[in-house]
């Protein structure tokens, strides 16, 4: 399948969604619409690896690319919506790029780094998709029970049916591969965060097993200006599993970043 470079949606201030391993851009298109109905431009960028790039790169790589986008774009700063490894490139953006951010926003991320336990066991789950051809559906069907909630899985099964036949149909998987190595040995930016001086918004899964809340919680005592957002019932991708109060939040969030 080809991936466009981005979609977009809606006008006004600009606002650029960064995905997670194994989606794309398209997993942000609850929270795209309900911001450009409140006068936004929703940006959803798609990785280097959906898009012809499918080879080891670094965070820092990722948030060039971003660089990238909005000078194609003519975007001289904006807010940054990251989900997991969008994340960890939020901030890698914010501590290098900060001329460039109005706020940044974090969907289940955090600022530490993986343990080596974690870095052996999903190394060796991730190298299952250095194949060619779509992501295994093994591998697809194992990943599920650890990006959704038990919730999720049992309440809105069309939807988590609708992720796993995508990753296993329309996500190549050496994008996944090479994008798992992207984070899996990320530095600990536990002692920069303080250095972030735009409004930042976290918002987690209460449920989020690979990125237990706990990890997200310990980066609001070192970020000077925060707003947390626990989302009950949700697990790693809380904005596909629980849209309502996430867009809640992203609007709230945008609306007193630009003094509306």
């Amino acid at each position: 399948m080809d991936f466009p470079a981005f979609i977009e949606e809606g006008t006004g201030p600009a606002v650029v969604f960064e995905h997670g391993t194994l989606m794309d851009a398209t997993m942000f298109a609850p929270q795209m619409a309900h911001i450009a109905a409140r006068g936004y431009r929703a940006i959803s960028h798609n990785s280097r690896v959906l898009t012809g790039r499918s080879a080891p790169h670094t965070l820092g790589d990722l948030a060039g690319d971003t660089v990238a986008l909005l000078d194609r774009l003519g975007l001289d700063r904006m807010v940054l919506v990251g989900m997991s490894v969008g994340g960890y490139m939020g901030l890698e953006f914010a501590l290098d790029h900060r001329d460039r951010l109005l706020g940044l926003v974090l969907f289940d991320a955090k600022a530490v780094s993986y343990s080596p336990e974690q870095q052996r066991d999903y190394g060796a789950e991730f190298r299952k998709c250095d194949v060619e051809g779509p992501v295994p559906r093994g591998f697809a069907e194992w990943c599920a029970p650890i990006v959704f909630s038990e919730e999720t899985l049992r309440t809105r099964k069309p939807m988590v049916d609708y992720w796993v036949d995508r990753w296993a149909t329309e996500i190549p998987a050496r994008s996944v591969y090479h994008q798992g190595g992207s984070w899996l040995h990320k530095p600990d930016r536990t002692g920069r965060l303080h250095e972030i001086d735009v409004p930042v918004l976290i918002v987690h899964g209460a449920e989020d097993i690979p990125l237990p809340i706990d990890r997200a919680i310990d980066m609001v005592r070192h970020l000077p200006d925060v707003t947390f957002v626990k989302v009950p019932g949700a697990g790693h991708t809380a904005n596909l599993e629980k849209p309502e109060i996430v867009n809640y939040a992203l609007g709230a969030f945008l609306d007193r970043v630009h003094g509306r």
